[in-house]
């Protein structure tokens, strides 16, 4: 059997977490469903729709099996089973969505920094500390950490000429303006 995707591609989350639950042991579809809205939280309500087709990719790739159970008193249920192949590719794929995890709570930890520092300053506050930051930045050094202290320490160096972007938005009935500060990177 052909893999369900291009090596490079792995699977879908859909079918990352179909994989996942079923490495527990062997479940039926709409159990999957169940399990997965239970996962989720709310956050995602999982659909017969969506997930059984996932179910039918992952059977075709020959990452999951499956076989029927008959019931006298209630319909057929089917049963799914994480194969080996299928095993493999959840360990290849929580690697990469691990990696990708990492990359994204980076970002997010120095892009929740940010708005938390500057949403709860007083317009007084912030204007104080756009200057301070404007003096740092003068000097060509700025440690981002004494201007922001929830982040963590980095003293950022920048050459003579930078580009910098002023950006205003209207985003869900507010507005938003953001500054951003471009250079090349220089090797020490």
């Amino acid at each position: 059997m052909q893999p369900i995707l291009p090596r490079e591609q792995g699977v879908s989350p859909v079918q990352m977490w179909i994989l996942l639950i079923l490495s527990e042991g062997p479940n039926y579809g709409y159990n999957v469903i169940q399990r997965l809205d239970e996962m989720f939280s709310g956050f995602w309500k999982p659909k017969a729709g969506t997930v059984y087709p996932a179910i039918e990719k992952l059977m075709d790739g020959g990452l999951i099996s499956g076989r029927v159970e008959h019931r006298e008193d209630a319909p057929d249920r089917h049963y799914y089973t994480i194969t080996l192949v299928g095993e493999r590719a959840l360990m290849v794929g929580m690697d990469r969505w691990g990696t990708m995890m990492e990359y994204i709570e980076e970002y997010g930890e120095r892009h929740r920094a940010i708005r938390k520092g500057s949403a709860e300053m007083t317009r007084e506050e912030l204007g104080n500390l756009l200057v301070r930051f404007g003096e740092s930045l003068k000097g060509g050094e700025v440690e981002v950490s004494a201007h922001l202290p929830e982040m963590k320490p980095e003293t950022m160096r920048f050459p003579e000429r930078l580009v910098y972007k002023f950006l205003y938005a209207y985003i869900e009935g507010g507005r938003e303006i953001e500054i951003e500060i471009e250079w090349e990177q220089k090797d020490a």
